[in-house]
């Protein structure tokens, strides 16, 4: 249901858009659902997985500072095939940000503005599936600019590791003592923890977005290994639209 409904969305932007000026790299996003099939395997589709760093956590006011992303084909990451760029955000950076992903105001002088960074990241992405953890937040601050820049949301389907997490590794890990919708046991350092995955260069969006792409591929396994290999599974677990 999920993948129909955005179908369907799909179809009425195709519509309005069909006779007007539109880039080349958001004309390819508005087909980004075309070659998605349920009945295809997880696994045989290809996959990128994102992570922000931003100014901060409001939606409507803070904005991106850095964009990491890697490519996953086959349940394989290609570490070879990666977007990471600096951003300047065109504001101020709170000292309590920079704390947490040390991206101080030097470093983002001379960066690229996001609306530029987007269009290359778009052609990276092309029409893969996104992963990301906790993929709203990134999918949000993408979407603003999005918006602003070519009046319509990213169109690319989704997968969202934490969601994914809750409703396969959960079974497989129980917590006991723990309630199952207790945000703070999926987060990324608790999850990668529990898979004995290393998270390389904590809070930069390459370093996390590395960390969401082993995570996901550890679960797909787990998913096939139980007999759901199929693309119509994994988005009803976890699909983001």
């Amino acid at each position: 249901m999920k993948l129909f409904a955005a179908r369907l969305r799909n179809r009425c932007l195709k519509m309005l858009f069909k006779n007007r000026s539109l880039g080349p790299s958001a004309r390819v996003n508005l087909a980004a659902l075309d070659h998605l099939r349920l009945s295809d395997e997880a696994r045989s589709h290809r996959y990128v997985a994102v992570d922000l760093e931003t100014t901060g956590l409001n939606f409507e006011q803070d904005c991106i500072i850095s964009l990491g992303a890697l490519r996953i084909v086959q349940g394989r990451i290609r570490l070879g095939e990666f977007f990471n760029e600096l951003v300047n955000p065109g504001q101020s950076i709170p000292p309590a940000s920079i704390k947490i992903h040390g991206i101080v105001p030097d470093m983002v002088a001379e960066a690229r503005p996001i609306g530029q960074v987007l269009d290359d990241f778009l052609v990276f992405l092309g029409g893969d599936i996104i992963v990301a953890h906790h993929a709203r937040f990134d999918l949000r601050f993408l979407n603003r600019v999005m918006r602003s820049r070519y009046r319509f949301s990213l169109q690319n389907a989704g997968v969202d590791t934490a969601l994914l997490c809750r409703e396969v590794f959960y079974r497989k890990y129980p917590y006991a003592d723990t309630p199952r919708n207790d945000v703070k046991k999926y987060d990324l350092d608790s999850l990668a923890g529990q898979l004995g995955i290393e998270i390389h260069d904590r809070h930069t969006s390459l370093g996390d977005a590395l960390a969401a792409a082993m995570i996901f591929q550890r679960v797909l396994r787990w998913l096939e290994e139980s007999g759901s290999k199929s693309l119509s599974t994994l988005l009803h677990l976890a699909g983001v639209f």
